[in-house]
């Protein structure tokens, strides 16, 4: 004896179930993928961040010294207009650019740097309190530099001074290093008031 199926009682067949499965699974595949994204821009996100608040630090530390008697201002060049390159700190390469660039050294906190008697940078955050390089355990993950460039004036003494103040990390996902560059400028106010009493 056989039993008929009614039109409205219908079950569901092993293969619309692997398709259902196949579709959940490829849903769940592309939000895991979106997760790994988000993460990876968080960190991203992260690096820059604190990057940009170390080039702040180390610009506001130059920005307090006498720019008349302080060697890390020195100008590394004087011309009309910036060098070529100027604010980069890499060369073609991606490695960092050997000339013209002055690195940090956590000495210029104390002013024992041999050669910068007396120099004392105020409100930078020394290397040991920086996240160690993966790649080299031995450096910070943030590297900072500045180069100086002062405008050709007939008184060198008080021309204005540009600083492009740059610091550069890497990123896990990310071959080439990434760069975070300010540019302050440094005015030489003793100089401004000599020339101004000129005037007077």
């Amino acid at each position: 004896m056989t039993r008929e199926r009614s039109a409205g009682m219908r079950g569901v067949t092993l293969i619309e179930a692997m398709i259902s499965l196949t579709l959940l699974l490829i849903g769940i595949l592309g939000m895991m993928r979106l997760q790994i994204v988000g993460i990876t821009s968080n960190q991203g996100a992260r690096s820059n961040g604190t990057a940009q608040e170390l080039a702040r630090e180390l610009a506001a530390g130059l920005e307090r010294l006498d720019p008349s008697l302080d060697a890390l201002l020195v100008a590394d060049t004087i011309s009309d207009a910036p060098p070529g390159g100027f604010g980069d700190p890499l060369d073609a390469s991606g490695n960092l650019a050997t000339s013209g660039w002055r690195d940090w050294d956590d000495a210029y906190l104390t002013g024992t740097t041999s050669g910068y008697p007396a120099l004392k940078v105020v409100g930078v955050r020394p290397d040991s309190a920086l996240e160690s390089d993966p790649a080299d355990p031995s450096k910070p993950l943030y590297r900072r530099r500045w180069s100086i460039w002062q405008v050709a004036t007939s008184n060198t003494a008080s021309g204005v001074r540009l600083a492009a103040v740059s610091v550069v990390y890497r990123e896990r996902t990310i071959t080439r290093p990434r760069v975070v560059t300010l540019y302050v400028q440094i005015p030489n106010l003793g100089a401004s008031t000599v020339n101004a009493s000129a005037y007077r």
